[in-house]
């Protein structure tokens, strides 16, 4: 296997093409590059918050967005502490050292200073997979973090296959308008409140941001989640891999539909949701009910705790 810019040996051959350690990546940063300007994702002057837990593809994003935008803008990492033993507690590790290293600020939220309760122990409170009851958690401090320090947007390490399966579960679940809020650039950006989400890496593979952080030197955690697996998007995601082997190109084949989707319809959905949002009355986040969902786990915890 040869690499198609030099002809040298080959150390990965994906759908953004084969190629040679230095040319990878080159390549990568070039399309994580691209995607920022092509979408507007990043402009001068702008705060940009980036999630980062400290693993190989929050690093990677990090990592590049520090190299090429930290002159003009003003960078800072949101770290989000799950309370999740073992794992977690190493991943903020590693994120300390490499912020340090590449001069980043850094802050850390956490479940047990919003909710009362680490997920670890929430997972023994509330019966059942614990993968909803985190996601809200963890998209609603998401966007407190941002919005706290003032940032124009938060940046995820959101990648194809993410984003393949964010596709393939709203399908499933026949919501339309979450199906073309995703896309390089997501959410109601005209609400008060929330702070825009952006993927620069919406167009790269798992294995190349993992391959990414290798090459680089970045000695992140490559294991997964204890808890994921369990939910639906686990099993969402091995059927997207069993897809990939059997038909190459389908992961990139849905974000096609999704984005398509998304330039006939978002004006009717995007920017004008069906659901009328209004401001959560315990935390003033953007909800679409009088207690936004966090508040209500929140709450939900609360009654659980033993005395």
């Amino acid at each position: 296997m040869k690499c198609e810019a030099c002809r040298q040996n080959a150390i990965i051959s994906s759908s953004n093409g084969t190629f040679c350690v230095d040319h990878f990546k080159s390549n990568f940063e070039k399309i994580t590059l691209s995607t920022i300007k092509k979408y507007k994702l990043i402009n001068d002057g702008e705060t940009i918050a980036v999630a980062n837990s400290g693993g190989k593809d929050s690093l990677s994003l990090l990592y590049i967005i520090a190299k090429y935008f930290k002159k003009k803008n003003s960078i800072i990492s949101i770290t989000i502490d799950e309370g999740i033993k073992g794992y977690r507690d190493k991943t903020i590790e590693t994120m300390k050292t490499y912020c340090d290293a590449w001069g980043v600020t850094y802050k850390i939220y956490s479940y047990g200073d919003f909710a009362g309760a680490t997920m670890d122990a929430i997972t023994k409170l509330k019966p059942g997979i614990p993968c909803g009851t985190c996601g809200v958690l963890r998209r609603h401090m998401l966007n407190f973090s941002a919005a706290e320090n003032r940032a124009d947007k938060m940046a995820t390490a959101h990648n194809m296959d993410d984003e393949a399966e964010n596709v393939m579960m709203n399908l499933f679940q026949n919501d339309f308008e979450k199906l073309i809020r995703l896309g390089p650039i997501s959410g109601i950006s005209q609400y008060k409140g929330f702070v825009p989400r952006i993927k620069p890496f919406m167009f790269i593979s798992e294995k190349e941001t993992m391959l990414f952080s290798m090459v680089n030197g970045i000695n992140a955690l490559h294991t997964p989640c204890p808890y994921a697996g369990l939910g639906f998007r686990g099993v969402i995601s091995r059927k997207i891999k069993e897809l990939e082997s059997e038909m190459p190109g389908s992961k990139r084949y849905m974000l096609d539909l999704m984005m398509e989707l998304k330039r006939e319809y978002s004006d009717s959905y995007v920017e004008n949701p069906r659901s009328q949002l209004v401001n959560c009355a315990a935390c003033g986040a953007p909800a679409s009910e009088e207690i936004c969902e966090a508040c209500n786990v929140k709450m939900q915890i609360k009654r659980l705790k033993p005395n």
